[in-house]
């Protein structure tokens, strides 16, 4: 005799009701009129821990109990089936439940760390130009919300770096146009980005580090790099992929929703991974080298950006009669004196200016 209550499923009231079972695999309840039913007609629920067991019968009616012992040795006397109550024992072996929790981490770093990036590099390459156009409609404009102000560069200065980025890219074969975009940085300070539509943002506060044009160029190219590779577009799918998987591994939705609506500091702060960062070095690299444009252009820019996010730099800043060109090269030379700091949510945490990087340029004459 099991002890419980039953629903007829017309309505839903609720019956206290005592289920019999017989040898033979009949059922039926002893305070009901209802007709006895054979067990194989019936769905009887998986035990899961402590939780109530329901009883499923063809018309809909159903039985509910806590007496899970009961229903138990109900199923061991009258069932067939070889494995009616594997998922309770597995939860209640200790041993399977370490071994499922260490293979769950496993998979999931796995996944993370390789999966996610082969398969968002290999979906980027398939993706059609109105798929990459769409992935970047609005990010610029959430970005003027938030950081940005308009550009000072005169409008002058500006036609002229936008002439040198259309030459730069004229060597690009097989790509749309891409196009150039300045921007006051404020607190992003100097910096550089690619969109995942081809748009790339330079801020007024980079380009003032320069001397020389080429300077500016060798960033570009960095840049261009990125773009020719679909740096931006990867870096996306992954962020949308790692949103998913947190999803489904953790069922919390905020969660994955934050990080989507991250992506547009991702693309400024820390978007791109190591080997992302040494194609576009390489792309870089290989275009000066083919167009006679010297590699040291680019370790130069690397040193002023990083001398650019220290306190060197923006001490003698505050100086009237000190112009930035002057204090960065200052910093340049005093930041090489002192050890170079990391994992800093600026530039460099993106495009940081190892020495290796800074060494690779120098040495490729």
């Amino acid at each position: 005799m099991i002890k419980g209550s039953y629903y007829n499923g017309k309505t839903s009231d609720k019956q206290d009701a005592v289920l019999y079972y017989k040898d033979e695999g009949g059922i039926g309840f002893v305070n009901l009129n209802t007709d006895e039913i054979q067990f194989d007609d019936v769905n009887v629920s998986s035990r899961i821990g402590n939780t109530p067991r329901y009883i499923n019968f063809s018309d809909g009616s159903q039985f509910e109990t806590d007496d899970n012992d009961a229903v138990d040795r109900m199923v061991s006397s009258l069932s067939t089936a070889r494995f009616h109550g594997l998922a309770h024992k597995l939860e209640s072996a200790k041993a399977f439940v370490l071994l499922t929790v260490v293979a769950v981490v496993l998979f999931g770093w796995l996944f993370i760390q390789f999966g996610i990036p082969y398969f968002s590099k290999e979906i980027a390459q398939m993706l059609p130009d109105e798929a990459t156009e769409y992935m970047g409609q609005g990010v610029l404009e959430a970005m003027d919300k938030g950081w940005f102000s308009e550009s000072q560069l005169t409008e002058q200065r500006q036609n002229e770096l936008r002439q040198l980025f259309n030459k730069l890219q004229s060597n690009v074969q097989g790509d749309k146009p891409y196009k150039l975009e300045f921007r006051l940085g404020g607190k992003v300070k100097a910096n550089a980005f690619a969109l995942p539509n081809g748009v790339v943002v330079f801020t007024d506060e980079l380009i003032n580090l320069a001397e020389n044009d080429m300077e500016v160029a060798s960033v570009m190219l960095h840049e261009i790099g990125h773009l020719k590779h679909r740096h931006s577009i990867r870096a996306t799918i992954q962020q949308f992929s790692l949103a998913m998987f947190v999803m489904v591994i953790t069922g919390d939705v905020s969660t994955s929703s934050s990080i989507v609506t991250a992506i547009p500091v991702m693309l400024v702060e820390s978007g791109f991974s190591q080997e992302m960062e040494w194609q576009a070095d390489t792309y870089s690299l290989e275009y000066m080298l083919k167009h006679n444009i010297k590699p040291e252009y680019f370790s130069i820019m690397m040193e002023k950006l990083e001398a650019s996010h220290t306190q060197i730099f923006s001490d003698c800043k505050k100086k009237i009669d000190d112009t930035t060109v002057d204090c960065v090269n200052r910093a340049v030379e005093l930041n090489a004196k002192k050890d170079k700091r990391k994992g800093m949510m600026d530039y460099l945490s993106t495009h940081p200016a190892s020495g290796d990087r800074v060494k690779r340029f120098r040495s490729a004459l």
